[in-house]
């Protein structure tokens, strides 16, 4: 995780007074590291129960601020909006779905785990200054939401 950690803080911007919404969290590391990072507010998200079980443990065990939710991407809900976007995702098709709770201007950071591009997705669903940077466990795509 060390080096998809650092790659994907060289992709994200001065994170003090941010909101972050990282979509497909997990056990909740990354929003951890976020929030210690200088969030203002990290909301994490991800279909699998369990996982987010175990990050809402560690937050009750070590608070930094964080809170968690548990929702399928298909059905992903407009989760509030937020300055960041971060998202794990194997496919383009929900962009426009995880880009719906980001402010005009926003930042959204896509880890792509299975070396799939999506810069055309990306432009297709109104982003622009798009930059790749190759990671072996999954290359990490940055761009701005436009209006």
């Amino acid at each position: 995780m060390a080096d998809q950690a650092a790659t994907l803080l060289e992709a994200l911007p001065d994170l003090a007074g941010r909101s972050v919404l990282v979509v497909g969290c997990g056990d909740g590391r990354y929003p951890r590291l976020l929030r210690q990072e200088g969030a203002r507010r990290v909301v994490g998200v991800d279909a699998d129960q369990t996982l987010i079980a175990v990050a809402q443990r560690e937050e009750e065990r070590d608070p930094v601020g964080v809170s968690y939710e548990v929702h399928q991407l298909a059905r992903l809900p407009v989760m509030g909006v937020f300055d960041i976007v971060l998202a794990f995702l194997e496919s383009p098709e929900p962009l426009g779905r995880v880009a719906v709770s980001l402010v005009t201007g926003g930042l959204l950071v896509v880890v792509a785990t299975n070396g799939l591009n999506l810069e055309e997705g990306l432009r297709d669903n109104g982003f622009q200054d798009i930059v790749l940077r190759r990671h072996e466990s999954g290359d990490v795509h940055s761009a701005r939401k436009t209006g």
